[in-house]
């Protein structure tokens, strides 16, 4: 059972990497602005990721299995 619960950790983690990866590719190719700096880009994915729904239940499932069954 805990090999299941480290695979399907893994396997979220995997897409948490990728969604975000996505997103910041996104930012970087459409964003232009004087202001566009590592930090500005950074803050623009973290603002579009938290209203990215699959990213947030993504998120969600990862502090399901990382806490473990609750009674």
């Amino acid at each position: 059972m805990i090999d299941n619960v480290n695979a399907e950790l893994d396997a979220v983690c995997t897409q948490l990497d990728a969604v975000r990866r996505a997103v910041a590719l996104e930012v970087e190719s459409t964003w232009t602005s004087p202001w566009k700096s590592p930090d500005t880009v950074d803050a623009k994915v973290r603002a579009r990721l938290a209203g990215n729904r699959e990213y947030q239940a993504l998120r969600a499932r990862k502090r399901e299995l990382e806490t473990g069954p609750t009674q």
